[in-house]
């Protein structure tokens, strides 16, 4: 059948989000392994999951286990439809949508998170305040914050990852809608802009602080909203224009989004733009490929046809994640279907080569069809 799977070669100024953590790695691997999991929040209605999330973590569970993974990555719509609301609620749906569900021992590592535009439409300060305990592998200690990892590599060498963890409702808005008009032009359209123009200000300045104050050989930025998006939503405009310009001045190795339910890989102007945003559902379609900027290169995407058609051309996919093998020599990326299986895999380069983050001589990435 026909193939939607393209494949191809291969401070804030004040202190309320200045938080940051950091460490060395736990294993004598010489690499750093961890996954990123988007769109994953569940339901508001009992059993508060779908069976797809269910899924998925089985499977980031396989990978966790096969590669050590240290840390998750959570980008946002941790819990749909409109977040957490008040104490008692809140409670419960953290334990049924995230506890009971990432039960699995592989998965009880430290969950980095940011908040999506569902987050939003509830009290996203809940999220921040909900897990306290510095025992809880739950770690949202504020809307901004970084993430510092170093380590010795194969070859005796020390690296350095610096993953920046941004709020991307601060820069471009968020709209609620009802879930009945889920899928909706109103539910796809482009964010509102910022509700405060000083927050906004704010948040770009901490970003741009915490980018020009990196001497990190890799440095990722994490959000909910792309900055490009072939999928349903589409580029996100507000973060073209303030944001994707601050990424390439200060050389990012990569840009590591959710927010579209579908997964992909888009390479432009020696930038790289990953999404993963099928943690609970699958799939969004491709309608605005060709918003892209045509100087980019679109090397990987999974989606359908038409939205939740299931068409993309993988046989049963249900969801998907993203895993990273960070060393010395480059940086590892692989996007997933639920049950673990790799559909894509590419690698980049340390920032000190050029700052270009695309391998040159990294493995194609095999040409998959599902019959």
């Amino acid at each position: 059948s026909a193939l939607l799977l393209f494949l191809s070669r291969n401070c804030l100024a004040d202190e309320r989000s200045s938080s940051s953590s950091s460490g060395n790695t736990n294993n004598s691997s010489g690499r750093l392994r961890f996954l990123a999991l988007g769109d994953w929040g569940g339901t508001d209605y009992f059993p508060y999951h779908t069976q797809e999330q269910v899924d998925t973590a089985d499977g980031m569970a396989k990978v966790a286990a096969e590669q050590e993974s240290e840390f998750v990555l959570a980008l946002g719509d941790n819990f749909y439809y409109a977040g957490l609301m008040d104490d008692a609620f809140a409670q419960m749906r953290f334990e049924d949508t995230f506890e009971k569900v990432y039960y699995h021992d592989e998965l009880q590592v430290p969950w980095h998170v940011v908040g999506g535009n569902h987050d939003y439409c509830g009290d996203i300060h809940k999220q921040i305040t909900i897990a306290t305990d510095p025992s809880n592998r739950w770690s949202f200690p504020d809307f901004n914050y970084k993430i510092t990892k170093e380590f010795i590599d194969e070859s005796g060498m020390p690296v350095k990852l610096d993953i920046i963890m941004i709020d991307t409702m601060q820069v471009a808005g968020f709209h609620c809608v009802h879930e009945r008009e889920e899928l909706t032009d109103e539910f796809f359209a482009q964010p509102s802009g910022p509700l405060s123009l000083a927050e906004a200000s704010a948040t770009l300045s901490f970003i741009e602080n915490a980018l020009k104050n990196s001497d990190a050989h890799y440095l990722l930025v994490v959000g909910h909203y792309p900055i490009y998006s072939p999928c349903s939503h589409g580029n996100t405009e507000e973060l073209v224009k303030k944001l994707d310009p601050l990424l390439k001045k200060y050389g990012v190795t990569a840009y590591i989004s959710g927010h579209e339910h579908c997964q992909f890989h888009y390479s432009f102007d020696d930038m790289d733009y990953f999404l993963t945003g099928t943690g609970m559902s699958c799939c969004y379609s491709a309608d605005n490929r060709n918003s892209l900027p045509r100087e980019g290169d679109l090397k990987y995407i999974l989606a359908d046809i038409s939205v939740y058609s299931g068409s993309s051309g993988v046989k049963g996919v249900k969801g998907g994640f993203m895993s990273f093998d960070v060393g010395g020599d480059g940086m590892k990326v692989t996007i997933h279907k639920e049950d673990g299986f790799p559909l894509y895999k590419t690698a980049l380069r340390p920032r000190s080569d050029q700052f270009k983050s695309s391998s040159d001589t990294a493995e194609e990435a095999i040409a998959i069809a599902f019959e």
